[in-house]
């Protein structure tokens, strides 16, 4: 499997990103401020750092968390 990197996430997320704010859709204020918070993030990072999924939790190369997707709240 390709080793997924910055660049990989930071395509997806952008997307992500301009969906939200077009409202083709409407995720939650706290998943909202994860995106936009996430594709800054990742912006400011080289685009060949290499990214790993540990949960619900973004890890760069050096071990330390990028960011973690909110929690779904059980109504």
């Amino acid at each position: 499997m390709k080793k997924l990197d910055v660049q990989h996430f930071l395509g997806i997320y952008q997307i992500r990103k301009r969906m939200q704010e077009n409202g083709v859709t409407n995720p939650s204020n706290e998943v909202k401020k994860f995106t936009k918070d996430f594709v800054k993030k990742l912006s400011e990072m080289p685009l060949d750092e290499e990214v790993k999924i540990d949960g619900k939790s973004f890890i760069d190369s050096k071990g330390n968390i990028i960011a973690t997707i909110p929690a779904e709240k059980i109504k």
